[in-house]
């Protein structure tokens, strides 16, 4: 084994983060998740790391009790191994995850942007992704409790009990009106103090081009017309209608309940935790974007 260590500026303070990595002849083995192509290719590795952090946020205001999170968007699992590593390194393992996801084409030709989104509504007119997901949970931490609903978010988060859940990650649809139910539906859910959080947010709606970028609502995914940056506008759109300029790193976002308001989450002082179910391509392409961010 292989160990690099990769000093990150964030803010005031600077990071080591110690990445280890093996050959890939030694993690190709049924004894790691499967996460490869398509079903580890949608799982930014930089964003994980802030995900992490956020639990370690979690764990650190609420005196390390039990955390439940709700995650909407599964797909093959990788979000949720991510939050389970952060309960087990910052928890202690103890708390749940409620996976919600219907597993099903939920893209119209009109609004697929590329190769990739064709490929995912093609897998997913099958069951192959939902049962990648089911072989990836075996590497959850066995204390944490995974509950699965597989349907709608539509149609599961208003099942879901308000005021009684640490965190609600969003990562489903990211059309412009998916987007704007499911914050609508995820914010009674948190109890004071706990995040609302999501994927996909490369720009800020302030920062996005032209008028056919800011608005267009049924696009999942386009290039800003200023920055040439692949973006997903109707996420931009729905969290700045309902939250304004929120925290976020590298696409990665977040906002804290405080009473009847939302405000940033600060991450300052958050170790570095690097997602241990990455392959080798993956942990180089993570190593790649840490130097960037010097």
């Amino acid at each position: 084994m292989r160990t690099c260590m990769i000093g990150v500026m964030f803010g005031s303070g600077q990071l080591l983060w110690e990445l280890s990595y093996t050959k890939r002849k030694d993690i190709m083995t049924i004894n790691r998740p499967k996460l490869g192509g398509i079903y580890g290719g949608t799982a930014n590795p930089l964003r994980q790391v802030f995900m992490i952090g956020v639990i370690w946020r979690l764990a650190h205001d609420f005196g390390r009790e039990p955390l439940n999170l709700v995650e909407v968007g599964s797909w093959a699992g990788a979000s949720a191994l991510t939050w389970g590593q952060g309960l087990r390194v910052h928890n202690n393992s103890r708390g749940s995850l409620i996976c919600v996801d219907a597993w099903r084409p939920y893209l119209s030709r009109a609004n697929m942007a590329d190769a990739l989104g064709q490929e995912i509504n093609q897998a997913l007119e099958t069951d192959k992704p939902y049962q990648i997901f089911e072989e990836n949970m075996q590497f959850m931490p066995p204390s944490v409790d995974v509950t699965v609903c597989r349907g709608w978010s539509a149609e599961v988060l208003p099942t879901l009990r308000d005021d009684s859940f640490h965190l609600v990650y969003l990562d489903g649809d990211h059309t412009y009106g998916a987007v704007a139910q499911d914050i609508k539906l995820a914010c009674p859910l948190i109890r004071e103090g706990g995040i609302i959080c999501g994927d996909d947010l490369e720009l800020q709606f302030h920062e996005l081009g032209g008028s056919n970028d800011r608005f267009s609502a049924d696009v999942d995914k386009c290039i800003d017309q200023k920055t040439g940056l692949s973006s997903h506008p109707g996420v931009a759109r729905a969290v700045s209608e309902k939250f304004g300029e929120v925290s976020s790193w590298s696409g990665f976002w977040a906002m804290r309940r405080n009473g009847n308001f939302w405000v940033p989450v600060s991450l300052e002082g958050m170790p570095g935790q690097i997602p241990t179910y990455l392959d080798t391509q993956n942990l180089m392409g993570l190593k790649a974007l840490l130097m960037q961010l010097q």
